[in-house]
Parts: structure tokens; C-alpha cells; sequence
């Protein structure tokens, strides 16, 4: 989180000015927040307590959402975007579902395993 931080609100100038495609720094937006999506995941638990996707993805889409006012508010180089809240926004939620689908798929390699040691006895 406190990367995601430096990296929001870093002056634009402190960059490096890389000659990419229009609307690569949305790439990473989703990447910075899928990341953050998965490790608050991750170390909560979340599939224990499905409440716990909900908080996460509100939680990270509000950060975000922070992160641009605060750009706004600091006047140093970066602006306010709401294409960029809606980068982390896909992030998170893609984040969320990726965490998702590694637990459904993490459960059905246990219970193979399982099935299998039964097997063999």
C-alpha cells in the first residue's frame, strides 16, 4: 500500500519519460491495484469470510479514488483523472476475481490430492 502511495503521488517529473502508446499508465493502474487487490486478499483471508472480498474492493477503489484527489489536491505535477480511478477500479476487481479463482482452484487440487492418498492405501 505505502508503494502504491509513493507511486500516486510522486511528482510527474520524477518519471521517467518513456515513449509509449496513449494510455499506458492505465496498464499501470490496473496493475498497481490488481496487485494491491491480491495481497490485501491474501493476507486477510478473505475466503474465510466472503465479507472480506467486498471490503477489499471497496477499500481499494476508495483508496484509489484518494490517491487522485490528493494528485489534485497537491499540485505537483500530477492531475486528477477519472479514467485513472477507473484503471484502479479495474484492477481491483480483476484482482479480487483472480484471488477468487486461485482459492476454487487451490481447494479442487487438495481434494484430488486427497482422493488420490485414498486410492493408494
Amino acid at each position: 500500500m505505502i508503494l502504491v502511495a509513493f507511486l500516486s503521488l510522486l511528482p510527474a517529473n520524477d518519471f521517467p519519460q518513456l515513449p509509449l502508446f496513449p494510455g499506458a499508465d492505465k496498464i499501470v493502474h490496473i496493475c498497481m491495484y490488481l496487485g494491491l487487490a491480491v495481497l490485501a486478499c491474501w493476507s486477510m483471508h478473505a475466503e474465510i469470510k466472503r465479507q472480506w472480498y467486498y471490503a477489499v474492493i471497496f477499500f481499494a477503489i476508495g483508496w484509489g479514488t484518494m490517491m487522485e484527489i490528493s494528485q489534485y489536491l497537491m499540485h505537483m505535477g500530477r492531475s486528477f483523472e477519472l479514467y485513472d480511478i477507473l484503471a484502479n477500479s479495474i484492477g481491483a476487481l480483476t484482482g479480487v476475481s483472480i484471488y477468487m479463482i486461485l482459492v476454487q482452484l487451490n481447494k479442487q487440487l487438495i481434494q484430488k490430492s486427497r482422493k488420490q492418498v485414498v486410492v493408494k492405501v
